[in-house]
């Protein structure tokens, strides 16, 4: 016996519009990792690390549009939205662990002296 997936057919005017929605949650997640990113390592003032959260948000909100642009089912739109979560603490983990290994190895650096 076979598995059918029945996936819902997409109208070919949408096809722009969902292509437009895509882009802008790419270009809004590097947005806001770029900036978050740049303003913890100090290469952009702190006042940037909000302009990055609101490309947080603009991303989740252009998720969750196309979300309901492909008629996604109501589980993996909660899966998007879990996920956008999680994508908010990636650049602020991903700090913190640069930092903290930088401490280690500068520590091992100065036992070695």
């Amino acid at each position: 016996m076979e598995s059918v997936i029945n996936l819902p057919q997409l109208a070919p005017g949408e096809f722009l519009g969902i292509f437009i929605v895509a882009t802008l949650v790419l270009v809004f997640g590097v947005g806001y990792a770029g900036l978050v990113t740049l303003s913890k390592m100090g290469f952009l003032s702190k006042k940037w690390q909000f302009a990055g959260y609101i490309f947080w948000i603009l991303q989740a909100y252009s998720l969750y549009d196309l979300a309901l642009r492909i008629h996604s089912s109501a589980f993996t739109t909660k899966v998007l939205m879990v996920t956008m979560i999680a994508y908010l603490f990636a650049p602020h983990l991903y700090f913190y662990l640069v930092t903290e290994s930088e401490k280690r190895y500068e520590s091992k650096e100065a036992d070695h002296q």
